[in-house]
Formats: C-alpha cells, sequence, structure tokens
C-alpha cells in the first residue's frame, strides 16, 4: 500500500478516574508518519506535544483523551515542510476537540433540538457543549444531495414574517424533504427544476408564482392544484361577501323556545322525621276523636269511656262537641310581631307600611335608626304575613324574559352544516332567510365543497356557469380563477396527490425555528431539517 494513505490508530495505555472525569493515556499506535505534502514516510521524531480531545461518555461521565502526539521530521529535502504531525485517521480529525464519535453525537443533539437546546441535552449526557458549537457543526455537516422526485409539492413558508419567505420542497411519494429555495417568487423554484429536470407531477396552492415556475422550470409536469386551497379559495369568496354586510348583519340573535306547558312532574322529597312525628301524632288524636264517639253512640256513659281511656270526663264531652277531626297542629314561630325587640317599633312599622313601604331592608335600616338590635330576618318573618298572595302564575307562560343566544353570521355560514347544532342551524336559516346574496353566496359553496368532496369533475362546468352568472362579485373572480386554472383544478379531482404532507412538513419547520431561539437561518434550517 502506498505510504500516502497509510493512517496511524490510537493505542490506549491506561485508564485513570481524576474525580471529575475519565482520563484515556493515549499514543499513536503506529512507528512511523506520513507527511501530508509530499506523502514521504518518516520515523524521525523531531518533538511531541498533547491533545486533550473528549470522547463519548461513558455512564454519564465524561471521557477525555490524554492523547500523546508526536511531530516528525520529514526526510524529503525537496519539501517545503520541514515537521508534521501524525494523523489519527478519521477517527481524530485535526485541530480537532471531539473524536468522529462525539461529533456525530453532538450533531445528533443539534439537529434534533437545535443550539441551546441541543448544548442542554449534551451536557446531561457529560458531553459538555456549547450551542455555538453546535451550530457550527451543523454547518459544517453535509445534507442529503436533491434527489429528483416524480411527484414534487411545493409550499412557502416565512423566515421573517411579511419580510423574508423561503420555498419547501418535498417528495410527495416519501414525504421527505428535500431542499429549502431562498425566496417565494417563481424565479428560485424554475432554477431548481431546471437543475433537477424529471419532475412529472407538480403539486401547488393556488399561488401564482409556483403556476409560472412550473411552466417556466417543468413545462412538461402535470400541475395540480390542493384541494384544500380549492375549498379555502370559495370560503374566502363567501367571507369577502359577508363583510361588505357586517355592519348588517354581523351577528345573528336567536330566542330560545319557551319551556312545555306541562313540565315533567318532579318527585317529591321525603318527608322529615319531624314531619313524621307530627303525622303520627295526629293520627293519635283522630283515633281517639273517633273511638269517643263510637262508644258515646254504643250508649258507654262519660265517666267509663274516660276510665277506660284515661282521660278526664271534660277531654270526652269536649271531644264529643267538636263535629270534624282535630286539624293537624301549627307550632307558633318564635319571635314575630310577638319579640320584645321588636313590640316599641310596631306603631312605626304599621305607618310605614300604610304609606307604601314594603321593603323589609329598608323597614329594617329605618327602625335600626330608631334604636332597634335585633336581626333583618325577625324584621322579614314577623312582616310575611302582612303581604298579599301572590296571583298563580300561568303554566303556559314561560317564566322570565326571553333568553337570546347571538352567533357570528360568518362563523355560522363558513362551518360544515354537519357541525352545526338545532340552534345554530335555526340562526343560519333567519339569516339565509333575510339576506337572497347571502344565501346564493351559501348555495354556491355547499355546492363547491360537495363537488370537491366527490371528485365530481363533470359538475364543475356547471359550477362555474352559476357562479358566473350570480352576480356575487368574489364568485365571479373566483371562477375565473378557476377558468383560467383549469388543467391544475381538473387534476385535484382526478390525482390522488394533495400538499398535505408538505403543510405538515412546514408546521415541522415553524417548531424548529423556534426552538432555535433566533438562530434559524436558511442555512441552519436545510441542515436540521434535510438531516443525511
Amino acid at each position: 500500500m502506498d505510504a500516502r494513505h497509510l493512517t496511524s490508530s490510537l493505542l490506549i495505555l491506561t485508564i485513570r478516574w481524576t474525580g471529575t472525569e475519565i482520563v484515556l493515556d493515549a499514543s499513536g499506535a503506529a512507528d512511523q508518519g506520513v507527511c501530508p505534502t509530499c506523502g514521504a514516510a518518516s520515523r524521525y521524531v523531531h518533538d511531541q506535544y498533547v491533545r486533550r480531545p473528549c470522547d463519548l461518555p461513558w455512564r454519564g461521565r465524561r471521557v477525555r483523551l490524554n492523547l500523546v502526539v508526536r511531530r516528525f521530521r520529514c526526510q524529503n529535502a525537496t519539501c517545503p515542510r520541514h515537521t508534521f504531525a501524525e494523523d489519527f485517521g478519521p477517527a481524530l480529525r485535526r485541530y480537532a476537540h471531539y473524536t468522529a464519535e462525539a461529533e456525530a453525537m453532538l450533531l445528533h443533539y443539534g439537529r434534533t433540538a437545535g443550539g441551546e437546546g441541543g448544548a442542554v441535552l449534551a451536557a446531561c449526557t457529560g458531553l459538555p457543549a456549547s450551542g455555538d458549537t453546535l451550530l457550527r457543526l451543523l454547518r459544517r455537516s453535509a445534507t442529503t444531495p436533491a434527489v429528483i422526485p416524480h411527484v414534487l409539492g411545493v409550499d412557502e413558508f416565512s423566515l421573517a414574517r411579511r419580510h423574508r419567505y423561503a420555498t419547501l420542497l418535498v417528495d410527495l411519494e416519501t414525504h421527505e424533504p428535500i431542499d429549502l429555495l431562498n425566496g417565494h417568487k417563481a424565479g428560485p423554484v424554475a432554477a431548481w427544476l431546471r437543475d433537477h429536470p424529471g419532475v412529472e407531477v407538480f403539486v401547488r396552492d393556488r399561488a401564482g408564482a409556483f403556476s409560472d415556475a412550473a411552466r417556466q422550470g417543468a413545462p412538461e409536469a402535470i400541475q395540480v392544484a390542493d384541494r384544500f386551497h380549492l375549498i379555502q379559495n370559495a370560503s374566502q369568496a363567501l367571507d369577502e361577501l359577508l363583510r361588505g354586510r357586517r355592519r348588517r348583519i354581523e351577528h345573528a340573535l336567536v330566542y330560545a323556545e319557551p319551556p312545555p306547558a306541562t313540565a315533567p312532574a318532579v318527585p317529591e322529597r321525603p318527608p322529615s322525621q319531624a314531619r313524621l312525628r307530627s303525622q303520627a301524632a295526629r293520627q293519635r288524636r283522630v283515633g281517639r276523636w273517633e273511638m269517643v264517639r263510637a262508644r258515646r253512640v254504643a250508649g258507654e256513659s262519660l265517666s267509663q269511656i274516660a276510665r277506660d281511656l284515661g282521660m278526664s270526663r271534660m277531654t270526652v264531652r269536649h271531644l264529643l262537641r267538636t263535629p270534624e277531626p282535630p286539624p293537624p297542629m301549627v307550632m307558633p314561630r318564635p319571635g314575630g310581631l310577638r319579640s320584645p325587640l321588636l313590640q316599641p317599633y310596631i306603631s312605626y312599622l304599621q305607618d310605614r307600611w300604610q304609606a307604601g313601604c314594603t321593603s323589609f331592608a329598608q323597614l329594617t335600616r329605618e327602625i335600626r335608626a330608631l334604636g332597634y338590635s335585633g336581626s333583618g330576618s325577625l324584621v322579614s318573618q314577623a312582616l310575611l304575613p302582612w303581604r298579599l298572595p301572590r296571583a298563580p302564575r300561568d303554566p303556559k307562560q314561560p317564566r322570565g324574559r326571553p333568553r337570546k343566544r347571538s352567533y357570528s353570521v360568518r362563523w355560522l355560514c363558513l362551518r360544515p352544516p354537519a357541525q352545526l347544532e338545532t340552534d345554530e342551524q335555526a340562526a343560519l336559516d333567519q339569516v339565509l332567510a333575510e339576506d337572497e346574496e347571502v344565501a346564493r353566496g351559501y348555495a354556491l359553496l355547499q355546492q363547491f365543497r360537495r363537488l370537491v368532496a366527490e371528485r365530481n369533475v363533470a359538475n364543475l362546468d356547471r359550477w362555474l356557469t352559476q357562479a358566473e352568472a350570480s352576480r356575487l362579485a368574489p364568485f365571479e373572480s373566483l371562477a375565473r380563477g378557476l377558468q383560467e386554472d383549469r388543467a391544475a383544478v381538473e387534476a385535484a379531482l382526478n390525482l390522488r396527490w394533495s400538499n398535505g404532507p408538505t403543510e405538515g412538513l412546514v408546521t415541522r419547520i415553524k417548531l424548529v425555528k423556534r426552538q432555535g431561539y433566533g438562530r434559524a437561518k436558511l442555512d441552519l434550517l436545510r441542515s436540521r431539517v434535510i438531516a443525511v
């Protein structure tokens, strides 16, 4: 083998633990060096020095090489280089602070989490590196060479919103990103297509720049308009129609239906223990009243009835004189007008009540100013019998004021009908009945949605005719645009390709941008998105 291609390997001499890191004492195993300029081999060691690169960590502990590097003297008299350091091959590059395996791990951290996030991961695993180091590795790393896809998806994304944009190219057969182009105009995309011939299907949104790029760079490719953007264009046409009426029908008010006349019966609560005891006591009193009257009718004397039932003759005589059973006993509530706290103010309360002041809270405040020290509930309890009973309520009349709900007309019109609830559908019907133009636009939107969902190319001409004759400026403009892009629209209905994978990768790029903490220039994005 030619001496120019000879490389040295590392020889581990000792392994030691310093308390903070694992140190591997190593040296080159080759007995000679090869001059990088002339390729001549040399055994003459001129000098030596020590390099301390980091290697892969072990169980979270940092591993560092204490590598003795020999410096050889070139024996070729014609070589301009007098001395050279020995080469350790791909395992450790010249001037590198990390071995090749450690650099690969740091590069993986940088591609996964960016500069600052990758530095945190690296420090946790025992391979500390700064965020700038990871960004340098990303910029230095090679990206996958651009392949030539058969089906190419194109979409734009913002690097700085409203200022700088870029274009993403995706292989829709593998869903893998291919390249990132600076700008979102037709020029960069057309140049890429000319440099990479072979694209057969070009899937895009409705942007005119991408359509021009496909015509310039790949005129033989089939252009396919994305179906989601077609439906979005139709929704934007109706939205534009609604914006001209926003002051008049921005919200729809719908009154809630009154409750049914016959409300379902509410089960009664079980009686309390006190109520059960009161009912049992009344049953005993009624039974005693019936027994006394029955014995008297049988001819027994008052004395005999009193003796047998254990009561006095006066009680027997009282029960016989009562023509009806004893009524339920009502225990008087404590307090009320008999309360000594209210006795000094009864006349004042009566005068104020006759004067028309029937507010318990107001009367309580007035008598407190006169010296009343009781509670407001005592005043309410005492004066409650003074109020007249309320008139019975008509069960067919709903309680309270009718409730009304407000809906955004734009939300009602643009939402799929299957997702509307009953009251929302009623509000939408009310809006469409009040505005004939909005009703026409809403019908056109729903017809177009069904047309795209069913991939019905035959109904496309009829829909375009209806839109052009609708006398609705947004839909007339949409119909003209679809006519100009007719081939791409028909391809969207006939072919299975869509720009959904491209939109998903754009969302991923947005996440990668935010992980960069402002360090997400196009070259870094390309290194992270299009990895080897």
